[in-house]
């Protein structure tokens, strides 16, 4: 490549050669050729090639390393300045870390290529880069050194999680020729890849390429560990006594553990599913500590999370996202109104406000009829008009006997009947509809109907998603949720006790359930359907908070390219979906329930028992003034 096509970052930025030579000892140039071929393979656009060495290799020979790569990205060389362990203490590298991570960030791919003959430099190198996030899976490793295989067993663990690549020249042949190695992931076996002749240059072995993808499918495969919480529909956790055995273990189902299935039969993995012991997601504290699933990942407990996580801006810090599996809406979960008949339905066609005012008005009428009796203008004084009895016993339907009385008597009296009309119309048809339609409540259909109700307590999941955005909102009307909260009128609970927690506590009619809608689908089937046929649940019509939810993995992992081809290919074909839907196939004749039925059944005496209780009240009324008047008689009687 011509030096005017070489685009520099930095050229020979030398730290230090202040520091003990083991003479001009190159890397063998046999590996340098190599190394030269493979990089000239694995160039792209936009790509940046680093270079570091401890000065085993001059600078003529990088100057040659470099001028042999046919690349127009970004080039830098560094010098690290290395102590030997056996001959100081305390750190032996000045590694320019934040430069590398500034080249790094500033390409798409970025190769590192080590050049070192000495083996305590290769390993410390590699450990601190590794630990500074610099040998993250985009970022390639090509080691190119003279060092037994057996020395470089003692980073087989580094070489295995990382993109690397091993070139170094086989002594064995008398011809100059190099191997180019990579070790498989999780077994940490070397296999060769590649070589490279002067005569022949370097030739793959079956048909791969620089810097395979050697998580795309595990060759040797591997048991991994993987995290997941009870979850409905997507997955679902219940302990079961299997066939053989005694004690009682837990089986994880739902459309996630589908898709795990599916997932391991591509890349060629097994697994064992953990719960977290806490029961929750993942939660940030003020100590900047994370619990949960999440905090398992950072904890390098586990490979993978199952989830489904809702992305969050804190999560995204710490973890990576893998394509979204689905989008869902918070929504509120309440118990439906009753069914059943009131027994005092006979006072509901009229609200007490109502009554208030028909009785009210009796007695105004009452006192206009006294003093219209009082001050009639009548020819003949004996005459009597229109008694304050008849209005009376208007608003009981009974039939009135009086005079035609005064011209202004006769005028309220007919105003009175139309009133009396009026209002027993409306009680009359009101209480018809009232027995033969009934109306279902669902009240709390938006979060603000929920906050207006005073006797409502909303019940949440505990270290989620929706926690932390809680915690962090200082405005709006979720502000006003978490003040509500405050007043003690929020609960969290773990996914362990969902099912029985709105048995116990929604069903009564006093706690809403606030979730995204998937997971309370489960509470729409027929299995929570009333004696009667009729669904006990409803969600609100109002949705809020959308989460888009997928799988998680530690940061920078090697598995997210496999797991994202898998859930594309799943959730683009509309698997993912079918699956959704066959978790609760008979959750539709519940998702959006008449709020109104008619019902064509005979009333029962537990529908009506309030009007005998009114009868029996009046009796027992009647008789306790009939005694009275008994007493009263025979008390003047003795005077």
């Amino acid at each position: 490549m011509k030096e005017a096509s070489v685009k520099f970052w930095t050229i020979l930025t030398l730290l230090s050669r202040a520091f003990s030579l083991r003479g001009e000892i190159e890397v063998l140039s046999a590996a340098q050729n190599a190394a030269s071929a493979v990089l000239g393979a694995s160039s792209c656009p936009g790509c940046s090639v680093v270079y570091v060495t401890d000065g085993t290799a001059s600078s003529t020979s990088l100057y040659q390393m470099i001028g042999s790569v046919e690349t127009d990205s970004s080039i830098a060389v560094f010098e690290v300045a290395w102590k030997d362990r056996n001959t100081t203490s305390g750190p032996r590298l000045e590694v320019p870390l934040d430069l590398i991570n500034k080249v790094r960030k500033t390409s798409s791919y970025t190769t590192l290529v080590l050049l070192s003959n000495e083996r305590d430099f290769l390993i410390d190198f590699i450990e601190e880069a590794v630990r500074n996030d610099i040998l993250i899976w985009p970022t390639r490793l090509l080691v190119v050194t003279s060092v037994s295989i057996v020395v470089l067993q003692l980073l087989r663990k580094s070489l295995s999680d990382t993109n690397a690549m091993v070139v170094f020249e086989e002594r064995a042949s008398q011809v100059e020729r190099c191997g180019v190695f990579m070790y498989l992931p999780y077994s940490h076996r070397m296999v060769k890849i590649a070589s490279w002749t002067l005569e022949s240059g370097l030739v793959y072995y079956e048909n791969l390429q620089p810097f395979p993808d050697k998580f795309q499918r595990l060759e040797d495969g591997a048991n991994l560990k993987v995290v997941g919480q009870n979850f409905p529909p997507h997955v679902v956790v219940r302990e079961l006594t299997l066939a053989g055995q005694q004690e009682k273990e837990e089986v994880f189902t739902g459309p996630l553990l589908n898709l795990l299935e599916m997932l391991a039969l591509n890349v060629n993995f097994t697994y064992n599913l953990l719960q977290p012991s806490d029961g929750s997601w993942g939660f940030l504290f003020p100590n900047g500590t994370w619990n949960g699933m999440v905090g398992m990942l950072l904890r390098k407990d586990v490979d993978f999370a199952l989830g489904p996580f809702g992305i969050t801006y804190l999560r995204a810090q710490v973890i990576d996202y893998t394509s979204p599996l689905v989008v869902d809406y918070g929504r509120i979960l309440g118990r439906r109104g009753d069914t059943a008949v009131d027994p005092w339905s006979f006072a509901l066609p009229l609200t007490y406000t109502v009554w208030a005012g028909v009785f009210a008005s009796l007695l105004l009428v009452l006192i206009f009829a006294v003093w219209m009796e009082k001050f009639k203008l009548s020819s003949d004084p004996s005459s009597v008009g229109i008694s304050p009895e008849s209005y009376v016993r208007t608003i009981f339907m009974q039939d009135v006997k009086t005079n035609s009385g005064s011209n202004g008597q006769r005028v309220m009296f007919a105003a009175w009947l139309a009133f009396v009309l009026i209002v027993f119309e409306c009680y009359s048809s009101n209480l018809m509809s009232l027995l033969a339609v009934r109306h279902i409540s669902e009240p709390y259909q938006s979060v603000r109907q929920m906050l207006d109700d005073p006797k409502v307590t909303s019940i949440w999941f505990a270290n989620t998603a929706y926690m932390q955005y809680l915690s962090a909102v200082d405005s709006g009307i979720f502000y006003e949720v978490v003040q509500m909260g405050k007043k003690g009128r929020m609960k969290q609970i773990t996914p362990s006790v969902y099912a029985e927690t709105v048995d116990d506590l929604v069903s009564r009619g006093d706690h809403v359930m606030i979730n995204p809608f998937l997971i309370m689908k489960m509470f729409l089937t027929e299995d929570y359907m009333d004696e009667g046929g009729n669904c006990k649940f409803y969600v609100s019509k109002e949705r809020f908070l959308p989460l888009t939810f997928c799988m998680v993995v530690p940061k920078y992992s090697p598995l997210l390219g496999p797991i994202n081809e898998g859930i594309r290919a799943v959730v683009e074909g509309g698997i993912y979906n079918y699956w959704l839907d066959n978790a609760f196939a008979n959750a539709k004749s519940c998702k959006n329930p008449p709020s109104k039925i008619t019902v064509r059944s005979s009333l029962s005496l537990a529908n009506v028992w309030g009007m005998f209780v009114l009868l029996a009240s009046g009796f027992g009324i009647s008789f306790l003034t009939f005694c009275l008047e008994i007493i009263s008689a025979k008390y003047y009687s003795f005077l």
